[in-house]
C-alpha cells in the first residue's frame, strides 16, 4: 500500500493517459483493453473471456462453443466420422425398411449412444487440444495471458504496462516521453527524510516468500535478462534500468542457465515505480510473472569460484544465477500495513479492504455511511472487534431456501472446503489485523457484491461507477474520521493515537519486567557464565567475544546503559498485594498484540 504525502507538486487529473473506467464503445470498458493478450494465447483469451458475467451453466456452454470453433476442424472430422457410424442405424428407422418394432427400437438405442459418444469425443478432443495450445502458450509467455504491453498490430489504448508508464509521468508532471518516474523521485532530495514513501510487496513464487520494493537492505543482488523485460516494459523503461550501469559494473559476469548475459537491476531510489508495481500486480495466469536472477551462494560451485580467485580476477568471472518468478504481492500479504508502521504514530496510515456483503447490511448507495452497508469504519474502540463468516456448508442465500434446498452439493461442499484451505494460508496474516486495536479503526472495509471487482474485466460501466463511488465514500468517511477539517475535528486520530499508546505500554512494560525475571533467574538457571547474582553483567559478558563489540568500547558503554535501564524500569516495577508485579496489559484494548523478533520483509 502505497503512503502519500497531501500537496504533492505536480499531482493533477491525467489527461493523457486514459482511466480504467472510461467506456470504449459500446461493448467493452477501458479496462478490458489494459490487458492484450500475446498472439499466441490471443484465441484463448477470447474463449476464455466468453464466460465473464454469465451464470456457471451458461459460462461452461459458452466457453465449450468457443473451443469448439477454435478448433472447428478436429470437431467437423470427428463429427462426420459420427455422422457416417450413423447411417446405418438410420437406415433401420427409414419407412421401407421392413425392420420390426424391436429393431427400430434398438436403431434409436444406437443413434443416442453414438451421438453421445460424438459429442463427448468432441469436446473431449476440443478440450484437450485448447488446454495443450493454451499450457504451451502460458510457459512461454511467463504464464500469463497478457504481457502488460501493447500487443503487434493492436489498434487503440495502450496496455496496462504502457499506461502506467504514461499515467504515473503525467501525475508527476514528468514528460510521458522522457525516464520513468522512479523512487527517487518521490523521494525528493533526501531518501532518509522520503517526501513520498510507497513500498509494495511482491511474491518470490520460486523461493516461497515475499519480499518488500524498494528492497531492504540485506537481500539478495537481483539481476535481469534484457530480452525477457523487452516484452515486459516499454524502452523508455528498459532505458532507465541500464542507466544506473552505463559505464559498466565493477564484478563476476552474472548468466542465466541458458547462458544468456544478465545486468543488475537498480536498487533504492534508480529504481522506476512501474517496475514495482507491475511486480506486485501480476495477477496469476491472467499477467505474466516477472522474472528476475540471483546468485545461489549455497551452491558449491558458484563457492568455490567466488573463492578460488583474487578481486582483480573477479572481473573475468562467470557465475551463473538462478531465476526467480516474481507474482502478484496478495500471495502473501494482502494488506501489508506493517510496512509503513512505528511503534508510536507520527501520522495516521490507513488500509482498504474488499469484502463481500454482509447479510445483514445489505448495500444501499443512497447511505453514506455504516449504515448504507457499502462501507465501514469504526465509529469508536469498541467497533470492528467481530468478523463475519458465512455458513461453510449451506447456499448463499440459505435462509430464503427451504430447509431441503439449503445444503450444498457434496462436490460444492467440498471445493468450498478446499478453497478455504488456499483461502487460510493466503489471508490468515491479513484477517488478525481487522480485530486488533490500532488497526481496526484505521482499515475501512468496502463490500462488493459478486459480480464487481476481482478478474471481472467485462463490467457494465455502472458497476464501474459504482465502485468509484465507494471508494471516494470511503476516502470521504476517513477524511471525516480523522482530519483535523473533517466533520469530527480529528477526533478519529486522537482515538487511534490513544488505542496506540495504550497498547504499546501494555506490551512493553509488561515486557520489561519479564526482561529483568530473565535476569534474575540466570544464575540460578546456570545458563550464562555468570559470577555474580543474577545482574546485567552476566549477560554483557557475551559479548566479550563478539568482535562487533570488541572493536568498539562506545558500542558496549551504550549495552550496558540500555540493558541497564530496561532492567532497572522491569525492577522498579510495583507489585500488588498478591505480590505479582502490577503490568499495564490489564488497562490495554483487546485483544493485546504481542513483540516479538521477527524477520522484516
Amino acid at each position: 500500500m502505497p503512503a502519500l504525502s497531501s500537496g504533492w507538486p505536480g499531482c493533477r487529473r491525467n489527461s493523457g493517459a486514459e482511466l480504467p473506467g472510461a467506456r470504449r464503445g459500446p461493448a467493452r470498458s477501458r479496462l478490458f483493453t489494459l490487458f492484450q493478450p500475446v498472439p499466441a494465447l490471443r484465441r484463448h483469451f477470447d474463449v476464455l473471456t466468453r464466460a465473464l458475467g454469465k451464470p456457471v451453466g451458461a459460462a461452461v456452454a459458452s466457453v465449450l462453443g468457443g473451443m469448439v470453433a477454435m478448433h472447428g476442424l478436429a470437431a467437423l472430422a470427428i463429427a462426420g466420422i459420427g455422422a457416417a457410424l450413423l447411417v446405418p442405424y438410420a437406415g433401420l428407422l427409414m419407412p421401407d425398411a421392413g425392420t420390426g418394432p424391436w429393431q427400430k427400437l434398438l436403431a434409436v438405442a444406437g443413434l443416442a449412444v453414438i451421438v453421445a459418444l460424438v459429442a463427448a469425443a468432441v469436446a473431449g478432443t476440443v478440450l484437450l487440444l485448447f488446454t495443450r495450445g493454451l499450457l504451451r502458450g502460458l510457459k512461454d509467455n511467463g504464464y500469463g495471458l497478457c504481457s502488460g504491453q501493447t500487443q503487434p498490430g493492436h489498434e487503440g489504448p495502450a496496455a496496462l504496462t504502457d499506461w502506467l508508464h504514461v499515467y504515473f509521468n503525467e501525475l508527476a508532471g514528468k514528460s510521458v516521453d522522457g525516464p520513468p518516474l522512479s523512487f527517487g523521485d518521490l523521494w525528493g532530495p533526501d531518501p532518509a527524510t522520503r517526501r513520498i514513501n510507497l513500498e509494495v510487496i511482491t511474491s518470490a513464487v520460486s523461493q516461497q516468500m515475499v519480499y518488500s520494493i524498494p528492497f531492504r537492505p540485506g537481500t539478495p543482488m537481483f539481476y535481469y535478462d534484457p530480452t525477457e523485460w523487452s516484452r515486459l516494459f516499454p524502452p523508455a523503461v528498459m532505458a532507465a534500468l541500464a542507466a544506473p550501469f552505463g559505464s559498466g559494473h565493477d564484478g563476476p559476469v552474472i548468466e542465466s542457465a541458458q547462458g544468456r548475459e544478465l545486468r543488475p537491476l537498480p536498487r533504492h531510489g534508480d529504481l522506476p515505480v512501474v517496475v514495482a508495481i507491475r511486480m506486485s500486480l501480476s495477477f496469476p495466469l491472467l499477467l505474466s510473472a516477472v522474472p528476475l536472477y540471483a546468485v545461489d551462494w549455497s551452491r558449491t560451485a558458484n563457492q568455490r569460484t567466488q573463492a578460488a580467485v583474487t578481486a582483480e580476477e573477479r572481473r573475468g568471472l562467470r557465475l551463473r544465477a538462478t531465476r526467480i518468478w516474481f507474482s502478484d504481492g496478495g500471495i502473501g500479504s494482502n494488506l501489508p500495513l506493517h510496512l509503513f508502521d512505528a511503534m508510536l504514530p507520527r501520522h495516521p496510515t490507513f488500509a482498504v479492504n474488499l469484502k463481500r456483503p454482509h447479510p445483514d447490511h445489505v448495500i444501499r448507495p443512497e447511505d453514506p455511511g455504516n449504515e448504507g452497508g457499502r462501507i465501514y469504519l469504526p465509529e469508536d474502540d469498541r467497533g470492528g472487534r467481530l468478523r463475519y463468516w458465512p455458513e461453510p456448508d449451506l447456499v448463499d442465500g440459505w435462509e430464503q431456501h427451504p430447509p431441503q434446498a439449503r445444503e450444498k452439493a457434496p462436490l460444492a461442499g467440498l471445493a468450498g472446503f478446499l478453497w478455504s484451505i488456499v483461502a487460510t494460508m493466503q489471508n490468515w496474516r491479513d484477517e488478525i489485523l481487522f480485530p486488533t486495536p490500532g488497526f481496526r479503526d484505521r482499515i475501512v472495509q468496502i463490500s462488493q457484491k459478486a459480480d464487481e471487482g476481482g478478474l471481472n474485466l467485462a463490467m457494465p460501466a455502472g458497476t464501474i461507477a459504482a465502485l468509484a463511488e465507494a471508494g471516494d465514500m470511503a476516502a470521504r468517511r476517513l477524511v471525516a474520521r480523522f482530519h483535523p477539517s473533517g466533520a469530527e475535528g480529528g477526533a478519529g486520530w486522537d482515538s487511534h493515537r490513544r488505542a496506540r499508546l495504550t497498547t504499546f505500554l501494555g506490551v512493553m512494560q509488561p515486557a520489561t519486567v519479564e526482561l529483568a525475571s530473565v535476569m534474575a533467574s540466570v544464575m540460578a538457571t546456570g545458563t550464562s557464565r555468570s559470577t555474580g547474582s543474577g545482574t546485567v553483567a552476566d549477560w554483557l559478558v557475551l559479548l566479550d567475544t563478539d568482535t562487533r563489540y570488541q572493536r568498539s568500547s562506545a558500542m558496549r558503554a551504550e549495552a550496558a546503559r540500555f540493558l541497564t535501564g530496561l532492567d532497572g524500569i522491569g525492577a522498579a516495577t510495583p507489585r500488588k498485594l498478591s505480590g505479582q508485579p502490577r503490568t499495564l496489559d490489564v488497562g490495554s484494548l483487546k485483544p493485546l498484540p504481542q513483540v516479538r523478533l521477527t524477520p522484516r520483509i
